[in-house]
């Protein structure tokens, strides 16, 4: 699908997207077009050698899906484009996309002074909204110049990496809650999976960083100084962005180690009741054994012993007193009946805690440590005293 804005230099707009009338808009020294293909086929893919006459390599480059972010210059003229041109691939976000099929959308971009064409094989709402702007107004987003055009496809595309941002976040505080509370193996996966989403993001995120520098720097011609504070921002949030995925990658290291720090305190777990339970059996071991000895009962004491009532009774006492002894020893040194866990269930259904009741739990703690007479009761009075008017 070919939707075309084209305004010549009489200031009239036309919407006609057929190659005659692209022709006649690449004649015109005065006109300005922005001509955006949507899934096109490959007749509509033609137009980009047969009208605009633009570089083999940067057409091939088009048809190929997945190329690298990256802003190339082309001096080359044909038939059609008699000016240098510069050709860019950029990647613009998709939650539900991302989420799904761990990738974004690209949108590969030809742009000169005249004109801007933009090809993308999905619909990107990015894309879409700067066209509605256009179909609303298209004189008035056509007289701001094709570097004005670039920079709004730009702005709504960086803007759509905030909501993935969210997601991962959101994703990776409760990774690290799952492999605190339920180091299972599906958490360790998940880990990888959100792992190979970061350093996917990552490839795309760094390069488009250095793709927007270059439109600040003054390579391209034809952006003007008042545009280049523009695309700074946008320059701005994509550094955000790759600060904030080098910031998540650390946070999935950190919860593979918290998972693997669980499973080995786990695991230290049982072994410490595996072993509590063998030396506390032990003494029974040894007490059974040692009247299963082929003694003859004319021993002084042991035919007694094993002969008498009594000596089951008395090797029975022998026994409880052995475990009683050393589970209490055991006690005493808090190697059991201390309850211990990681972290309890509890922390996990409380959720996190706002920053205002972290205050009032820090300002009681202040309270209560100096002691002071007449204060609030709690820090959430206290902080509700602190910004009542004098």
């Amino acid at each position: 699908m070919l939707r075309a804005f084209i305004k010549s230099e009489d200031d009239r707009v036309v919407r006609d997207a057929s190659p005659e009338a692209l022709s006649a808009a690449l004649r015109d020294k005065g006109a300005t077009f922005w001509l955006d293909m949507v899934k096109p086929t490959d007749e509509e893919y033609a137009l980009l050698d047969e009208v605009f006459g633009f570089h083999p390599l940067a057409i091939e480059d088009t048809l190929n899906y997945m190329q690298r972010p990256k802003i190339e210059s082309y001096h080359h003229t044909g038939d059609g484009c008699t000016e240098g041109y510069f050709y860019m691939v950029f990647h613009g976000p998709d939650l539900e996309t991302f989420r799904q099929r761990l990738r974004t959308k690209e949108l590969d971009l030809f742009v000169s002074e005249r004109y801007l064409v933009t090809v993308h094989e999905e619909v990107m709402t990015s894309v879409e909204a700067v066209v509605q702007r256009c179909e609303a107004d298209p004189a008035q987003m056509l007289d701001r110049g094709t570097d004005v055009l670039l920079y709004n496809i730009l702005d709504h595309m960086v803007d759509h990496y905030n909501p993935i941002l969210d997601y991962l976040q959101e994703t990776l505080d409760d990774l690290e809650d799952r492999a605190l509370t339920e180091p299972r193996p599906e958490v360790l996966t998940a880990i990888a999976m959100k792992k190979r989403e970061l350093l996917n993001l990552r490839r795309i995120v760094g390069p488009q960083r250095e793709v927007v520098a270059q439109l600040t720097r003054g390579d391209v011609p034809f952006i003007r100084e008042a545009t280049r504070v523009y695309l700074r921002d946008v320059q701005d949030h994509l550094i955000r962005t790759v600060e904030s995925v080098e910031l998540y990658r650390d946070l999935v290291l950190g919860a593979r180690d918290i998972y693997l720090s669980s499973i080995s305190n786990n695991v230290n777990h049982i072994m410490k009741v595996l072993t509590i339970i063998t030396v506390v059996t032990l003494p029974l071991t040894i007490v059974t054994s040692f009247f299963g000895m082929n003694f003859s009962a004319e021993v002084p004491g042991w035919g007694w012993l094993v002969t008498h009532r009594a000596g089951l009774w008395v090797a029975m006492a022998a026994m409880a007193l052995m475990v009683a002894g050393l589970t209490a020893l055991f006690w005493k040194k808090g190697w059991i009946g201390t309850g211990e866990r990681l972290v309890t269930r509890e922390h996990k259904s409380h959720g996190r805690r706002t920053k205002r009741e972290l205050a009032a739990d820090h300002a009681a703690q202040r309270l209560a440590t100096s002691g002071s007479a007449g204060a609030p009761a709690n820090g959430q009075e206290q902080l509700d005293a602190q910004r009542a008017p004098h």
